[in-house]
């Protein structure tokens, strides 16, 4: 094995957990180090080679930007994809194309050879599809997205994309409209696809397109552990080469009795041509794109006979993915179809699908035919029970491994989905892919020769219809069952980050239990690993155990207040235990909702299982706006606000932002307020939170009339810590104000790069001549304090919880003058 590959291999997907890359002054000193270490060391010589080549590729994909205001570029693009839309908005990606000024050396190598995208959004567009291209005029800013525990990573997501900023559409002209034979296709295809009643699942199978998938079915889907089955990968890809590998050779053998290996090749080249058009007619995403490298590359491997070893090719082929696309390492999708192909492997032996040999009985004198006939039916009945317990063996392993795998990816458990795929897979593997395949292929050719006769275009999608019935009705029974789990317990566990780090010693345990026999090492000292292993796992569960035993009176010295990166908005989460306190929710926009994307995700992820109050400074939207979600979430919370809720949920208040209230140990006091008439932001509730040591205001969106309203009655304001009033904004923050709380730390809730350029350099600056500490939720991410006796401690997602390259804060463009 070469052992410059292994090390190229396993550091590239150790770049996971990086702090940070190469810079660019270091890749010449990486190149030398290469070469020294190549021949003597050559697994040292492929790590240094892994850290130059993502280096240098993530240089070339994200060129040095340090602008943090929007800016309104103008650029040539082709649209790629759309990715979703609703009756006024869409959103798209585009591939951009390199512009032709004059550029340095690198970055013209850059923008040539390395795909880079941005993530559009239009307010009533014109009419796009894809293959277009268009010269855009629109306000475009970094891909930096809200960081907090649990939540989805758009950032890590849009890098593995090889998105590179993301705007809106301001005007736009259509230059090229060439249409594909891709859209052609999906033009005709789709209006049959749309009566039938899974046509939404044979859409995303057929074109990769899943925008017809509800909320709904996706919850479906999530629950049974069945998304990878409507998402183009290896799977499909393997299976659409099999099927027509198939039958090429059952041609062959009908119309010519020769056979040699040649012919097979020839056809296994064929077959790859094939699965390479399907690629083509899925949209040839980034995905897709990797999963037929590796494909293609474990044939041409097989055809030219090299790496004999299934281990050999598997590693080759990863090589090349990722030295194709060393950013794919960021992809959930690799990681999956990589532990897969490992488990088949692993799982499977050479004899275990060997039919039966003639030669295996030549020994015993056979004269009768029902001798014969029972020998061979042995023979047969032998075979085909080894190879349901080689798939089982498979199953069980890939429903253990993927699901343990899913959990640490996505922070969710599907006990059911072991047994459910254990029908799916073989069911899609074996009826669905391979019948929607040839139905397609059957309405793509019949479609063809009708229209070249001049058939009514009715008449050929009512044959169209009757031909994609077949791969409808073969969906049936996976929908019935999706349905199904809708009533099964327990069908989608959240899980915690501490059942997280269980699940990850246990696997861990698991492979050390497997390769066991095969390592060298004293028995005392696996046992001894395998005890160290599991003791998270206890740990864990003693602690339930006794969480579950304590008093809801009891509470520790320990508290924690965890300000959420909500964007433009606010939301903060005090913690005690497994019990909570919300200040704020955050945004809504329509059907999309902070407390869905952030808040929701990060109790989980801590095991905030009780939410004991709903505090709401004031009725704006990017205060109350989850206020629904939350509500809904958590019906025996108590709601507390100083204005009706009646927009927003159906619960009466508890009561009003009056008087004092004690949980848990520490004390909220909510201040008066004596300003009368005042607007919105100025009725905003304003608290104090204490423990006896630390003392925290959270003042809302106050404004100075509040301000001084405050300092008029002498209200006790004074804090070690405020939350900066109204964002930053130039509104508040007087200078009085900020002397009478005198704190050590100011906190400014306010998202990256945001409209209203919150907060305001001169407010910020009047924190910074007092020697205030500040930090903003938009540029560390969540901010989580911890409270003791001795006073409190503060980590940031960016710097401290998640502090990899990928996390950092990713700017667009060209420096501007400060306003």
């Amino acid at each position: 094995m070469n052992r410059f590959i292994y090390g190229f291999c396993a550091c590239s997907l150790s770049a996971m957990l990086w702090p940070s890359l190469a810079p660019i002054w270091c890749l010449p000193i990486l190149c030398l180090l290469v070469l020294f270490c190549l021949k003597k060391t050559p697994f040292l010589a492929g790590g240094f080679f892994a850290i130059l080549w993502l280096s240098a590729f993530f240089q070339c994909l994200y060129l040095p930007q340090n602008a943090e205001k929007p800016q309104q570029i103008q650029f040539t693009a082709q649209i790629v994809t759309l990715v979703s839309q609703n009756s006024d908005w869409i959103s798209f990606d585009v591939r951009v194309m390199p512009p032709r000024q004059d550029r340095s050396l690198f970055e013209a190598i850059a923008l040539s050879n390395v795909q880079r995208y941005y993530r559009l959004t239009w307010q009533k567009p014109a009419k796009i599809e894809s293959g277009q291209i268009w010269q855009f005029s629109a306000r475009m800013k970094g891909i930096s997205s809200i960081q907090n525990q649990g939540g989805f990573n758009q950032q890590k997501y849009f890098i593995s994309q090889h998105i590179v900023a993301k705007g809106r559409v301001k005007q736009a002209e259509l230059i090229s409209s060439n249409t594909s034979v891709r859209k052609y296709i999906m033009d005709r295809t789709l209006p049959i696809l749309h009566r039938l009643p899974q046509g939404d699942i044979l859409q995303a199978l057929i074109f990769g397109d899943k925008r017809e998938l509800d909320d709904a079915r996706w919850q479906q889907l999530r629950q049974t552990g069945a998304g990878h089955l409507v998402a183009i990968s290896g799977l499909h890809l393997s299976v659409v080469f099999g099927l027509f590998y198939g039958v090429l050779m059952l041609c062959s053998r009908i119309f010519s009795a020769q056979q040699h290996g040649r012919k097979a090749q020839v056809i296994m080249l064929v077959a790859a041509l094939i699965t390479l058009g399907y690629g083509y007619l899925s949209g040839f995403g980034i995905a897709t794109q990797r999963a037929l490298l590796m494909m293609l590359l474990l044939v041409i491997f097989s055809v030219v006979k090299q790496f004999s070893h299934s281990w050999d090719r598997l590693l080759y082929a990863l090589f090349f993915v990722l030295l194709l696309d060393p950013i794919a390492i960021l992809s959930a999708g690799l990681w999956l179809s990589f532990l897969a192909l490992a488990i088949i492997l692993l799982a499977v032996k050479p004899q275990s699908f060997t039919p039966p040999s003639a030669s295996m009985h030549t020994e015993v004198a056979v004269s009768n035919i029902r001798q014969r006939l029972l020998i061979k039916g042995r023979e047969m009945a032998s075979y085909l029970l080894n190879a349901v317990n080689t798939l089982w063996s498979i199953q069980w392993r890939l429903a253990l491994g993927l699901g343990g795998l899913q959990a640490i990816l996505f922070g969710t458990l599907t006990p059911h989905s072991i047994w459910l795929n254990l029908l799916f897979v073989p069911w899609f593997s074996v009826v669905v892919i391979p019948l929607t395949m040839l139905s397609f292929c059957l309405w793509l050719l019949s479609s063809t020769l009708l229209s070249i006769i001049g058939i009514e275009q009715q008449v050929i999608e009512n044959i169209g219809t009757t031909i994609l019935t077949l791969a409808d009705v073969s969906l049936v029974p996976f929908v019935e069952l999706l349905h199904v789990s809708d009533h099964l317990p327990w069908a989608l566990l959240p899980i915690t980050e501490p059942s997280l780090a269980a699940v990850l010693f246990v696997l861990i345990a698991l492979i050390l239990v497997y390769l066991r026999p095969h390592l060298a090492v004293d028995k005392r000292i696996i046992r001894y690993c395998l005890v160290i292993l599991c003791l998270p796992v206890g740990a864990h569960l003693l602690g339930a155990i006794q969480r579950s035993d304590e008093p809801n009176h009891q509470y520790n010295d320990v508290w924690q207040m965890h300000v959420l990166d909500v964007a433009q908005g606010m939301a903060i989460v005090v913690q005690q235990s497994n019990h909570g306190i919300i200040y704020d929710t955050g945004a809504a926009f329509g059907e999309f909702s902070y407390a869905k994307r952030a808040i929701l995700p990060f109790l989980v992820s801590r095991g905030i299982t009780d939410i004991d109050y709903i505090i709401v400074s004031h009725d704006d939207n990017d205060h109350v706006g989850g206020l629904t979600v939350l509500s809904d979430a958590f019906p025996a919370s108590q709601l507390i606000a100083d204005f009706s809720l009646a927009d927003h949920t159906d619960r009466s208040l508890s009561q009003r932002c009056q008087g004092n209230l004690s949980w848990h140990g520490l004390n909220m006091h909510f201040i008066d307020n004596q300003l009368l008439n005042g607007n919105d932001n100025n009725n905003s509730c304003v608290m104090r939170l204490s423990d006896g040591n630390t003392r925290v205001l959270l003042a809302g969106d106050i404004e100075t009339l509040r301000e001084q309203s405050l300092l008029q009655t002498q209200a006790d304001v004074e804090a070690d810590i405020i939350f900066v009033p109204h964002h930053g904004s130039r509104t508040s923050s007087t200078p009085a104000f900020i002397d009478v709380v005198n704190p050590e730390l100011a906190i400014v809730t306010a998202g990256f790069a945001n409209q209203y350029g919150f907060p305001k350099s001169d407010v910020m600056a009047r924190y910074q001549q007092r020697d205030i500490s500040s930090l903003q939720t938009g540029h560390v991410g969540q901010i989580s304090i911890t409270f003791t006796e001795k006073g409190y401690k503060i980590a940031t997602y960016r710097q401290h919880l998640a502090p990899f390259w990928y996390n950092h804060l990713f700017k667009f463009g060209e420096s501007l003058k400060a306003e």
